[in-house]
């Protein structure tokens, strides 16, 4: 008990000397604790609070066990972040309400990284230049919307479509749009949803959605691909853009030359809730440290820092609006009956550290779907495509040339 004490007051030394940590700690009103078994007497102090007396105080307690598999620099999935923790590690408790521990998410989940020795980023400069943006006005039958989506690779090659996650954009997909062996194999194509990234709401819609729908979504990467690819797409999309590429290939096959879904979800429901967008959360440090907590252990501090950017310039009730289809109305057991695969080939690859589209979840999926392949990524989590995009393609390549081959892509 004594070691886990001394682990436990060292990284929370370290907390209050990070600059992460600090700045998104600042002004928070309750105190962060940390307790080793059950003695108030082996409380650390991560942080006092401002002002000097805060209201409550955030004691998170495990028994030394779990304290251990936090404190390692390679946790098993459950112990990797405060709020996979806070959800599955054994003996954890975190007293305190739901508004105040919405509130200190963001400097939670930066001092669980820190706990497993986490403590420098390492800055690395993508080389952007191969991709290129554009802006193009869709027909969406009764409307229309100006999207932004962006191009590399073949002029006139397969197409490659690349389907974000809730609440966030296109740059997720920048370090696969720049590499140089699938620029050589596929126009790529990915996009900003309306109201997502640099897409504007459609119009009349901003301020006021409530909740994206299946056949909204739907009609969006309709358009997309009769308009934009002109041909079909071979998919590949992640969590929500998963579970849609999934839709896609059930309910308009023709459409379809394949799909690599990411982190596809059998029914992810709880994912949606208030302190997504509460007047007193921070929406732009909440959400990013809610999606930050999702990700594997083995990614660098930079990548956790680039996804969650991402998010925190997400508008106003966009994460949350997104999950009304991911968490509430998608169903694979519903949506993705008779799926024919014979036409095209379907993959699917989910990281071991995702609790929001579990590797059981993803195999549970793959099972529904004849002909399906399923590959669990052990050092990954729900965005490999930022966590680390050369591991991740690793695992993709050969299922895009699975693809290739079942489709007849030269």
């Amino acid at each position: 008990m004594k070691a886990i004490v001394q682990e436990l007051r060292a990284a929370a030394a370290l907390a209050q000397q990070d600059s992460e940590f600090n700045a998104a700690a600042r002004g928070l009103p309750c105190a962060l604790w940390l307790q080793a078994g059950e003695d108030p007497q082996d409380r650390i102090s991560a942080w006092a609070g401002q002002p000097a007396a805060p209201s409550q105080c955030i004691v998170i307690s495990a028994p030394p066990d779990t304290w251990r598999k936090l404190l390692s620099p390679t946790p098993p999935p459950g112990y990797h972040s405060f709020t996979a923790a806070h959800r599955q590690a054994q003996g954890l408790r975190v007293k305190g309400d739901a508004l105040a521990i919405a509130q200190a998410l963001h400097p939670l989940e930066r001092l669980f990284e820190i706990l497993r020795g986490q403590l420098t980023a390492t800055p690395a400069l993508l080389d952007r230049s191969p991709i290129t943006g554009h802006y193009a006005t869709l027909d969406l039958g009764a409307a229309g919307t100006s999207l932004y989506y962006e191009t590399s690779g073949l002029t006139d090659g397969p197409p490659l479509l690349m389907l974000h996650t809730a609440g966030a954009d296109s740059r997720q997909y920048h370090a696969l749009m720049a590499d140089p062996d699938l620029r050589r194999q596929w126009r790529m194509l990915a996009f900003d949803m309306p109201g997502h990234g640099r897409s504007m709401p459609l119009p009349g819609h901003a301020w006021t959605e409530d909740g994206l729908t299946r056949d909204t979504y739907l009609r969006t990467c309709l358009a997309v691909i009769r308009q934009l690819a002109g041909a079909p797409c071979v998919l590949l999309g992640c969590s929500m853009g998963a579970a849609m590429a999934l839709v896609i290939a059930a309910t308009h096959p023709a459409d379809v030359a394949g799909v690599a879904a990411l982190e596809a979800p059998w029914k992810a429901t709880g994912r949606r809730t208030p302190m997504l967008c509460h007047p007193q959360v921070n929406q732009a440090a909440h959400n990013p440290a809610y999606v930050r907590g999702l990700m594997g252990p083995a990614s660098t501090l930079e990548a956790r820092r680039d996804a969650a950017w991402i998010y925190a310039q997400g508008g106003f009730n966009v994460y949350a609006n997104d999950l009304w289809f991911y968490s509430e109305d998608f169903d694979a057991a519903q949506h993705l009956t008779g799926l024919d695969t014979r036409a095209f080939g379907v993959s699917l690859l989910t990281g071991a550290y995702d609790y929001s589209a579990s590797p059981e979840d993803s195999r549970r999926v793959a099972a529904l779907i004849p002909g399906a392949r399923f590959t669990t990524m052990p050092e990954l989590g729900h965005f490999p495509m930022v966590e680390s995009p050369q591991r991740l393609l690793d695992y993709l390549r050969p299922e895009l040339d699975h693809i290739r081959t079942v489709r007849g892509i030269a």
